[in-house]
């Protein structure tokens, strides 16, 4: 099951943000925290639950990346380029002498924002690679 704790050890051993860098007191904490439990579909729990929690605690560590306001967090989004626009993704791209050309998904054309950001951590490619299982129920298709 999910906790509040169980978050902050995931902030230490998986993001490897030490105490000295965030305290474990955070106000940032709380809010991603809160926050991912609020998006991250219950329903999950039922047909997933041992990827329900990894779902909540990724999701709120891209969260606590993109909002949250301690040092550490604005030299991570500068070093992850978070703070740079990015609207969708590259579909061609050339000059005289190559050129290159992805595949853009039909799902990608259903993505918010919020959810391209998301794309542009590593917390959140794995909380939407858990979603996206799901189909339109979670946001994405």
């Amino acid at each position: 099951m999910i906790s509040r704790s169980g978050f902050l050890a995931f902030i230490r051993s998986d993001m490897k943000i030490s105490e000295a860098d965030l305290p474990d007191d955070s106000p940032s904490i709380d809010m991603a925290y809160g926050a991912a439990v609020e998006w991250v579909n219950f329903y999950l729990i039922c047909a997933l639950p041992n990827l329900y929690a990894v779902a909540v605690y990724n999701l709120a560590a891209s969260f606590l990346v993109n909002y949250g306001s301690e040092d550490v967090f604005s030299s991570l989004r500068e070093s992850l380029s978070l703070n740079n626009l990015q609207v969708g993704v590259i579909e061609s791209a050339s000059d005289n002498a190559t050129s290159a050309s992805r595949l853009v998904p039909d799902f990608f054309k259903d993505l918010s924002l919020a959810d391209l950001q998301m794309l542009r951590d590593p917390w959140g490619r794995r909380y939407l690679m858990i979603a996206q299982q799901f189909g339109s129920l979670w946001g994405l298709t």
